[in-house]
């Protein structure tokens, strides 16, 4: 009995002590493990990018993970142990102990499971927006709160910019009425639009919303939105201009640009539409197209006015000057050269005008070529002096030329017609003192200036002198102060050449006309030969035959008095008939043809020497007369290869043009030429 008794009481100290070693062995495993994982948690609180703050029951803070620390500045051991309600402004803060107590009271949770933004308050005293985010959980029978907190500053700071973006734009949009901006999608529906869509179409938003662009074209036109649609999906972009219509149904000229809206992978989600009601331009516009037609059937009729005006009246004038020139031999010397000296004066004033007509005429036909070269510009100066001197002399004015070395690169005849235009108004215009011929240099470019004492052009003036007929103080239109086309004349050469004409003047001052010419540079040894004659002068040449053709028969007399005075055999006629008469009987061909533009028929002058050089199969040289100075007619001349003379024709003039074509004949079959 006593050994089963010890058997028993051996058998249960086993039985503890097997017990005991395996609590402990299972206590410190349970240790192990909790260690473990606190050790896990407490990782992952270090970790975690959020805030998380734990409380209990009272509020009162039990931890502070680092992701809190760097959020509200306060490190942990400043914070454990007090009142969560110190990282909250007013008035939440003053509310939280109501919450909690009120929590616990009914259960019911403002923000336990839920979440909401709130705001937060850091160390420094400043407040911040922050997501908020509360799980409930029980430690040994208390409840544990723990709150997960994020900094949404930099989010909300951006949704501000956002919003104040959109509503900048959104005013923007609305502020400019006259303009239609409408949003699609992709399949062409209208999403959203400003005002100015409303006003200009003058729909209300329930007639516009989800409506296609259709909406706002005519029956006619509603092709149209599809092309727009098809050419933005193809080219990225489309612009066009055509009508478009209103609710009542009226029309209006519209300008659209189309653009469209895409993802950040580049596919097309919507487009932009910009429209414009241009209906107002385009009225003026086909107003300034009306007025430039306008303007431009007047300049004809005025140009084909002064054609036939100057045709009729050179006519008699040029029978004139023939006669005269062949009368002054025949009276030289006697009581009657005084008057002939006088009537041709009064004819070569008469010239003088007509030939400013025609400089117009040929200037607006661009028949006008530059011939551009370099030359020591001193050579035109001097020249134009010399011209110059006798009137100004006339007038008591000093005429003076400012020496200079400059070389240019211009047509020098053409800058001498714009120099001595300047030089003729400045002699004209002025009463006393004197005028000064000089250059200067101007950028990169030499202005040569006319400066005159005279009355100088008030301001209100200057931008028509350059007109047609223009002139200042000659109301009466006295013929002695000239026609008004020698400034209409410098306007044009300007623009051939593209040497801008400049105005300086002071009303009762004088005044300086300049023109800024192409610069090379300066030459003292003037080593630059420049407008020499393009032919020795002691090449001797035979007279050749020059045949004449006109239907006027004092015209062609004096013609054929004036030319066999010169030395040269004359044939004549007065029809294209006598003329193919006169060559088909054997005549040898003529050397030079003469012929007046009109004749009598249906052929022109022109055509009789294509016909003559057919009969004998050469290249003769002619000289195409006439007082048409239609531009048409200079332009006819040149396709033909024809020089252009205008009645009336000087006889000196004319003596020029038959020896230079002459001179270029013998020099081209010679082979100097």
């Amino acid at each position: 009995m006593e050994m089963h008794n010890y058997s028993i009481a051996a058998g249960v100290a086993l039985l503890f002590l097997i017990s005991s070693v395996g609590l402990a062995l299972w206590c410190g495993v349970l240790w192990r493990a909790f260690r473990s994982a606190n050790a896990r948690s407490t990782a992952i609180l270090a970790a975690a990018v959020d805030g998380i703050v734990t409380i209990d029951e009272k509020g009162a803070i039990q931890s502070f993970n680092p992701a809190a620390e760097r959020i509200f500045g306060y490190r942990a051991d400043e914070v454990v142990g007090r009142n969560v309600k110190m990282l909250m402004p007013e008035p939440y803060q003053s509310e939280h102990d109501r919450y909690l107590a009120n929590f616990k009271a009914t259960r019911k949770a403002k923000i336990i499971g839920i979440g909401r933004e709130v705001i937060g308050r850091r160390q420094d005293g400043s407040t911040f927006p922050m997501d908020l985010a509360v799980g409930e959980s029980r430690n040994e029978g208390k409840r544990l709160f723990a709150g997960f907190i994020r900094d949404i500053s930099e989010r909300k700071k951006a949704e501000d910019e956002l919003r104040q973006s959109e509503e900048r734009y959104r005013l923007l949009i609305d502020n400019v009425p006259d303009y239609a901006i409408a949003w699609f999608d992709v399949d062409g529906h209208i999403q959203s639009w400003n005002v100015g869509v409303e006003r200009i179409y003058g729909r209300t938003p329930d007639e516009i919303r989800g409506r296609t662009m259709a909406l706002f074209f005519p029956p006619d036109a509603l092709d149209e939105p599809g092309r727009a649609l098809d050419s933005v999906r193809l080219n990225g972009r489309f612009e066009s201009e055509g009508w478009q219509m209103r609710k009542n149904g009226e029309r209006f000229w519209g300008h659209d640009v189309l653009t469209p809206l895409r993802d950040q992978d580049g596919r097309m989600r919507g487009l932009v539409r910009v429209s414009r009601d241009i209906t107002d331009r385009k009225l003026m516009e086909e107003a300034l197209r009306t007025a430039k037609e306008a303007a431009e059937q007047s300049n004809l009729a005025q140009s084909k006015f002064l054609a036939a005006a100057s045709h009729d009246l050179r006519q008699p004038v040029q029978a004139l000057v023939l006669f005269a020139s062949a009368l002054e031999t025949k009276i030289y010397g006697s009581s009657a050269a005084a008057l002939l000296g006088d009537m041709k004066g009064s004819l070569d004033a008469l010239n003088v005008l007509l030939d400013a007509l025609l400089d117009v005429s040929r200037l607006d036909a661009g028949t006008v070529a530059p011939n551009e070269i370099s030359f020591a510009l001193s050579t035109i100066l001097e020249r134009l002096v010399l011209e110059f001197t006798p009137q100004a002399a006339n007038k008591n004015l000093v005429l003076k030329v400012v020496p200079t070395t400059a070389i240019v690169r211009i047509d020098p005849t053409l800058l001498c017609r714009i120099l001595g235009n300047f030089l003729s108004n400045a002699i004209r215009y002025t009463n006393q003192g004197k005028i000064l011929l000089g250059c200067r240099r101007h950028g990169g470019k030499l202005r040569i200036e006319v400066l005159d004492s005279g009355i100088g052009i008030p301001e209100h003036q200057r931008s028509h002198i350059f007109k047609e007929f223009y002139q200042i103080g000659n109301s009466e239109r006295d013929r002695t102060k000239g026609l008004g086309l020698g400034l209409a004349i410098v306007d044009r050469l300007s623009r051939l050449l593209h040497c801008p004409v400049s105005l300086r003047s002071k009303e009762g001052h004088g005044s300086a006309f300049g023109v800024d010419v192409p610069l090379i540079g300066f030459n003292k040894a003037a080593n630059i030969v420049c407008l020499k004659s393009e032919y020795p002068r002691d090449m001797i040449m035979e007279k050749g035959i020059v045949f004449i053709i006109d239907d006027e028969a004092m015209v062609l007399k004096g013609l054929r008095l004036v030319i066999e005075d010169w030395g040269y055999t004359v044939l004549t006629a007065r029809t294209a008939l006598e003329a193919i008469e006169l060559f088909s009987e054997g005549q040898a061909a003529p050397d030079i043809i003469i012929a007046d533009y009109r004749l009598r028929g249906i052929c022109t002058g022109a055509d009789v020497v294509r016909h003559i050089r057919e009969a004998f199969n050469r290249s003769i040289p002619g000289i195409l007369i006439t007082g048409d100075t239609d531009p048409e007619r200079i332009k006819e001349a040149t396709a033909h290869g024809l020089i252009l003379l205008h009645k009336p024709i000087h006889p000196s003039e004319l003596h020029v043009a038959i020896s230079d074509i002459l001179m270029r004949t013998v020099m081209k079959e010679d082979g100097t030429g």
